[in-house]
């Protein structure tokens, strides 16, 4: 019976089989495009595959990808989690920068004096710079030229008949408050341009650049270190000293805390040729009127009192006892947000946060700032809870944002009145700023303006993109705790930039 049943199951089985493999003409067959991706979800997947297949295993990506019009999500991975954004901050400090002051908002700075001046053109008493918060007197707003607002300083109290002052140069700085670094900064970084102190009066973005220059001729003769802008206020010491190329080479520099003494030793190879390197001072109002009084005795204004800091005196300026000699006025914030978001710069990008403070907090400080900017925030609709801003720059480690909150940022960007000026003020990829060399010979070089991020073990991209039919795109890419180096983690978000751009 056993054998009977088994044998009547097998002869069963083999009807069905039979049965299911034989075309029914009334069954409808699935045709086979509707099993394939359409054009969207195909770089959904490539993008997906890229990231599973990315040298990354140590670290993790947050993205977010969707259509600025429709707001339809095109690809997401960890959307919610929070990231260490690095200059992706910046985005957020000069979103709120521009929605609240406007592109034609202008720092202006007060030139005053507590005396009077004579017959023949003396100032009998202090030159005053009260200073705004500007972080626009730098060679990146003229052309490159160090010298050009500190020439304007000096062409416009010669307009005013002064040919000599009998007094000091004050600066005051009382604008913002005396947090001269951002929170959470690391101390080693305080030498490094990106790491330059804040104040209410700056010049140069406080730092100076030195070129570097080995001697041509005699080997073992120190290296020519020329400084820009060019100024006694750095005490320098050069053990800089040019040697062969088959010589071991080992050499540094840095600035020692607190002071303004500052170093470059070692060993420099011919062959190197020229190269760039800044350090920071300290106390930046100091340095602006230390630097002023000398332009002012280089184009003939001899000043025989001291740059002095504000803070230094005894009694606080009055300015009710004062007459105004000149204001000056900086450049639209249209261009400062450029200068910031383009180069990625911290300086101004902290001084912006701080200008914040300042005109709708209670002072000018970073903290009061990040409450006026999460107030911003919350009143256009975005979903704050999953961000924590620190500093106005992203040098700080302590930051925290996820790929919803910058998307939620640009989604509202891209809606917004001024939306022209944002977009504009990230670089363009293969032609300005940060990404001027990446996606180069891809349908995204000159088609993506995105802003970069980068500190240890930190990269991020966001932005926007068009397709090839002219959609926007809006996307923000982080990746935390990789152990790569950083031009693999690049090649991956040019990658990306590539497939979203090649999006009919």
């Amino acid at each position: 019976m056993k054998a009977q049943f088994k044998l009547f199951i097998i002869s069963l089985l083999s009807v069905m089989l039979i049965a299911c493999s034989t075309n029914n003409p009334t069954s409808t067959s699935l045709p086979k495009q509707e099993f394939r991706r359409n054009a969207q979800q195909q770089v959904a997947f490539e993008v997906d595959t890229l990231l599973n297949n990315a040298p990354t295993e140590m670290g993790w990506w947050g993205v977010k990808i969707q259509y600025a019009n429709s707001g339809e999500v095109v690809y997401e991975r960890n959307p919610a989690k929070l990231f260490m954004p690095a200059s992706n901050m910046k985005m957020y400090t000069t979103a709120a920068a521009l929605c609240l002051l406007g592109p034609q908002y202008r720092y202006e700075t007060d030139f005053v004096t507590n005396g009077s001046i004579d017959k023949d053109g003396v100032l009998h008493g202090d030159l005053i710079v009260k200073g705004s918060g500007d972080p626009s007197w730098s060679w990146r707003f003229f052309d490159k030229n160090y010298d050009s607002v500190m020439v304007y300083f000096v062409d416009s109290l010669k307009a005013r008949g002064i040919t000599r002052i009998d007094g000091d140069i004050i600066g005051d700085d009382n604008v913002f408050d005396d947090e001269s670094l951002g929170y959470g900064w690391s101390w080693d970084d305080e030498t490094y341009y990106y790491a330059a102190q804040l104040s209410g009066l700056s010049y140069s973005e406080n730092y100076i650049d030195y070129i570097l220059t080995p001697d041509s001729v005699s080997l073992g003769n120190p290296v020519i270190i020329e400084g820009h802008p060019q100024t006694s206020y750095m005490n320098l010491r050069n053990d800089l000293v040019t040697v062969s190329s088959d010589t071991s080479t080992e050499w540094d520099y840095g600035r020692k805390r607190g002071t303004n003494d500052a170093w470059f030793e070692g060993d420099y190879r011919r062959e190197t040729g020229e190269s760039e390197k800044t350090i920071t001072i300290h106390n930046p109002t100091l340095f602006t009127v230390h630097v002023l009084k000398e332009r002012l005795a280089d184009y003939g204004i001899a000043v025989t009192g001291n740059p002095v800091d504000g803070d230094d005196l005894a009694d606080s300026v009055d300015y009710a006892a004062t007459q105004r000699l000149f204001t000056y006025k900086s450049h639209p914030l249209s261009d400062i947000i450029s200068k910031v978001n383009r180069p990625s710069q911290n300086f101004i990008a902290e001084s912006l946060q701080k200008t914040l403070g300042t005109e709708f907090g209670e002072e000018g400080s970073s903290r009061q700032g990040r409450k006026v900017q999460m107030a911003l925030f919350d009143s256009l609709g975005m979903d704050t809870k999953n961000l924590k801003l620190r500093d106005g720059s992203g040098l700080s480690r302590h930051n925290l944002v996820s790929p919803n909150t910058s998307i939620s940022l640009l989604q509202i960007m891209w809606e917004h009145p001024l939306r022209s000026y944002y977009i504009e003020s990230f670089p363009l990829s293969g032609v300005t700023g940060t990404i001027r060399k990446r996606a180069l010979g891809t349908s995204a070089e000159g088609n993506v303006r995105a802003k970069t991020g980068t500190i240890g073990y930190v990269r991020a991209l966001s932005g926007f993109t068009w397709t090839q039919s002219g959609a926007p795109i809006i996307f923000s890419i982080m990746v935390n705790h990789y152990t790569i180096p950083t031009w693999k983690v690049n090649l991956v978000l040019d990658q990306i930039m590539a497939k979203l751009s090649d999006l009919e």
